[in-house]
């Protein structure tokens, strides 16, 4: 699949707006955490808006919605991870300062050619869970446990 790139600075400027789907397959850093039975089932659609009267500064507008198949981690069977992100930046070539400490606020360095797909592939890594685990209650693996003879038992029948 070809990378979505566009001149964000003119994209905010313009306000311009594109709505796109990307293919899990297409990601090669979040397909190391999906199931890859299911990965073709799995969705990412995002949309990106650009606007200059959000913060009266060039601006993006990022929502993304995603359904992927992971591992539960408790019990190790696939799960659905609905995820749905929304998300704002500031286009400047260095940090503006009024945002200078502003969590809330992102900024990203004005590109010619900013590549969008990158932009949703890692906010998607950054916002999966560490270890995500099924909403109800699912069975854990049990580890069986095998029954070793006691080393010390010999040295019992010594003693006496």
């Amino acid at each position: 699949m070809k990378p979505t790139l566009i001149n964000n600075l003119e994209f905010a400027k313009n306000t311009d707006a594109i709505s796109h789907d990307i293919k899990v397959d297409s990601c090669l850093r979040l397909s190391e955490f999906i199931t890859h039975d299911a990965s073709q089932a799995s969705s990412i659609h995002y949309t990106l808006k650009g606007s200059e009267s959000q913060f009266h500064l060039p601006s993006l507008a990022l929502s993304i919605k995603a359904k992927l198949s992971v591992l539960c981690q408790r019990c190790l069977k696939p799960m659905w991870l609905d995820i749905d992100l929304a998300f704002q930046y500031v286009v400047a070539d260095k940090e503006p300062l009024p945002f200078e400490g502003d969590e809330e606020v992102d900024w990203v360095e004005s590109a010619r050619e900013m590549n969008v797909n990158n932009l949703v592939e890692d906010e998607l890594l950054i916002a999966m869970p560490l270890g995500p685990l099924h909403t109800h209650a699912c069975t854990p693996l049990v580890k069986e446990s095998l029954q070793k003879p006691n080393p010390f038992a010999v040295l019992k029948g010594l003693i006496k």
